[in-house]
């Protein structure tokens, strides 16, 4: 007959109470920390309008800005042309333009990308709209009857809005794009979590990482793509892409776990998750993140995710080689730790915990 187990001391359930409610407070201010602290800021946008104009319009822009006490939210370029406007928005150098009109009484247009950001593209619209409505109000009381009416129909009528990138017709909000971010930071979670679990020797879990990257990522095009055509671009950019990021989370996972063991996997689902995923950018510009967070997120595999799927899927004109060599880095140093661990603990303890690689 065995002894009951005894019970475990009264400082150590009062301590273990104490470290979930630290855990579990973490993982919320991780989440709402990002969303809680942004703010529209810096983002860059062209004005097509010749050197004087363009001054008088930022500073028309920042005075309209002060009186509704708030900063300004854009960074201002002069551009000369609307074609180039045009060619900045297709490489995603600029969120949109606004092409002044170059005589008196023309129409202010908006060049929007809602493929960019649905966001950014309402805070463009509702700009020109109030700058017309304001330029409209700043008429002398002795202006012509027929410029006087000439503004105010300008006004009713508000800028004309060109949508220069659109984004599917299946998701014209970006709702379903935006949703996918998190999915697929799962599903690079979870294919580490079960090759280190499941698979026994280092060659065996690198294959099992290999096959769950093709596999998986051929899946989540399937359901992203072919079904609800959330990503429509090229397959042979789409597909690498899903795969290339399942690849650098899971193995990333899968690589502490051989050096670490079992706590390796909550370290790679902290990175992951809690630090990499918040920073993403994924619901909201990473320029509205705080300070050099936006850029920061870009370095962990969520934030290279979404952009590189978003520059595949909707800019073909865009560079994709920053977020292609950080997920490359990733996966790369994934496989290395799986190897490194591999020789660390010796070609025959496979077998063996924490040693297991």
């Amino acid at each position: 007959m065995t002894s009951p187990e005894p019970h475990t001391p009264w400082p150590k359930a009062v301590a273990m109470g104490v470290i979930g409610a630290v855990i579990v407070s973490l993982v919320v201010l991780a989440f709402l920390w990002p969303s809680m602290t942004s703010k529209p800021k810096d983002l860059p946008v062209d004005v097509v309008a010749s050197e004087q104009v363009f001054e008088q319009f930022t500073s028309q822009a920042g005075h309209a800005a002060e009186a509704q006490g708030q900063d300004l939210p854009f960074e201002f370029n002069r551009v000369g042309t609307r074609d180039e406007a045009v060619d900045a928005i297709e490489a995603r150098d600029v969120y949109g333009a606004f092409v002044l009109p170059s005589a008196p009484g023309g129409k202010m247009e908006v060049l929007t990308a809602k493929a960019a950001n649905t966001q950014v593209a309402t805070m463009l619209s509702s700009t020109a709209d109030g700058m017309v409505a304001a330029q409209a109000a700043q008429l002398p009381a002795g202006a012509p009857a027929d410029q006087r009416i000439a503004a105010l129909q300008a006004a009713a009528a508000g800028a004309e809005v060109t949508d220069i990138v659109s984004l599917s017709e299946d998701d014209p909000n970006g709702t379903g794009f935006a949703l996918a971010a998190l999915p697929l930071t799962i599903g690079g979670i979870l294919g580490g979590v079960i090759t280190s679990l499941a698979l026994k020797g280092t060659w065996r879990r690198l294959v099992g990482v290999l096959t769950y990257s093709v596999v998986g990522s051929a899946a989540l095009f399937g359901i992203l793509d072919l079904w609800f055509n959330l990503t429509p671009g090229p397959v042979y950019l789409v597909w690498p892409t899903i795969a290339l990021s399942l690849a650098a989370t899971a193995s990333v996972i899968v690589g502490l776990h051989s050096l670490l063991g079992p706590p390796g996997i909550g370290v790679g689902a902290i990175l992951t998750m809690f630090i990499g995923n918040p920073l993403a950018g994924a619901q909201a510009p990473k320029e509205f993140l705080p300070g050099p967070f936006g850029e920061i997120g870009q370095l962990f595999v969520p934030g290279a995710t979404g952009t590189l799927l978003r520059d595949v899927s909707y800019f073909p004109e865009a560079s994709t080689l920053a977020p292609w060599l950080t997920l490359t880095a990733w996966a790369a140093a994934g496989l290395l730790l799986i190897v490194f661990a591999h020789h660390r603990n010796g070609r025959g303890a496979d077998s063996a915990e924490p040693a297991a690689s």
